[in-house]
């Protein structure tokens, strides 16, 4: 459960504490793993769009000024996307299912 909580609360460096729990207890239960590589894996999946929006945040204040709003507002959504698929991963977790996020790369299986 704290595998998908932890993402939201540190937005873009949220796939670390996922990572580090699949790395230290992996080989102690599949339903650990599980729901500790689907962490990660949709952690490391919201990097590009977290990127995309620091791009064009960054881009939008150099170039133009008065938009500058649009990308923080993409941080912004991006961010309660994470929230709202953490929360739904954490229940999932907690009730002892089998939970995956519906966009998530596989990396970590």
């Amino acid at each position: 459960m704290l595998a998908h909580l932890s993402g939201f609360v540190i937005a873009f460096l949220g796939w670390i504490p996922p990572l580090a729990i699949y790395l230290t207890k992996r080989n102690r239960s599949p339903v650990v793993r599980h729901h500790a590589s689907e962490a990660a894996n949709f952690q490391l999946t919201l990097l590009i769009p977290y990127l995309f929006a620091c791009v064009a945040f960054i881009g939008l204040g150099i170039f133009f000024p008065e938009l500058s709003w649009v990308g923080s507002l993409f941080i912004a959504l991006i961010w309660v996307v994470a929230i709202v698929f953490g929360v739904l991963g954490a229940s999932g977790a907690n009730r002892g299912t089998w939970y995956r996020y519906p966009v998530s790369i596989r990396l970590l299986k």
